[in-house]
């Protein structure tokens, strides 16, 4: 079922605006770039973001909607025509937090509302040992609502998403095209190590 429309723009508005310009664009930077100048906008627009809220829980609030995706609170609004990028929304309850991890895509993590907090890494080893990793925590980033944050593919963008308030936040982010990667890493950063986290649709067919 679409979304609701939603006046005076909705979500299927901005995402036509963006199709174009980010085909054109070589490099990840540029498409980072381009996003995080627009997608403010949107993150701003109460109406839309209200109405994004209602229709998910009207539609797409049970467990058969989320099974699809790597994270519980996540849900997928907009994937463009021609996969130059996604939009995805995703409802953090208090004091909860994502699993460090990394991204097969560039990234733009935006708030909606509520205070997110975002935790980056750097991986110190060379990847070269199985099941291993050793991680150090290079800076930690607040977005308030309406400002935005960034990832990277594979080792640059390993890091973590939370909210450490008392009050639902709404996160709103945009991803680009993904590498030819079919899991993220999850990494324990208590014991140094790293597993592979495969979609759900992946997950159930790999034994066949």
């Amino acid at each position: 079922m679409p979304l609701s429309p939603v006046s005076p723009k909705d979500l299927h508005d901005y995402c036509a605006e963006w199709s174009d310009p980010l085909g054109q664009f070589a490099d990840n930077e540029s498409k980072i770039a381009y996003v995080r100048q627009r997608l403010p906008a949107l993150l701003e627009n109460q109406l839309l973001i209200t109405a994004l809220l209602n229709d998910i829980k009207q539609n797409y609030g049970g467990a058969e909607r989320r099974r699809h995706m790597l994270f519980d609170n996540e849900w997928r609004l907009h994937m463009d025509a021609k996969r130059r990028f996604s939009v995805r929304m995703y409802l953090y309850r208090p004091g909860e937090v994502t699993f460090v991890h990394d991204h097969s895509s560039w990234g733009v993590l935006g708030s909606a509302s509520g205070e997110m907090e975002i935790v980056k890494y750097r991986r110190k080893d060379d990847g070269q040992k199985n099941g291993y990793a050793l991680l150090e925590e290079t800076e930690r980033t607040t977005c308030t609502p309406g400002r935005t944050d960034t990832t990277l593919p594979l080792d640059e963008g390993i890091h973590r998403v939370g909210n450490p308030t008392d009050q639902m936040i709404v996160v709103i982010n945009v991803y680009g095209t993904p590498l030819r990667r079919l899991y993220i890493n999850r990494f324990d950063i208590e014991n140094n190590r790293v597993t592979k986290i495969f979609p759900p649709r992946l997950k159930r067919k790999m034994p066949a």
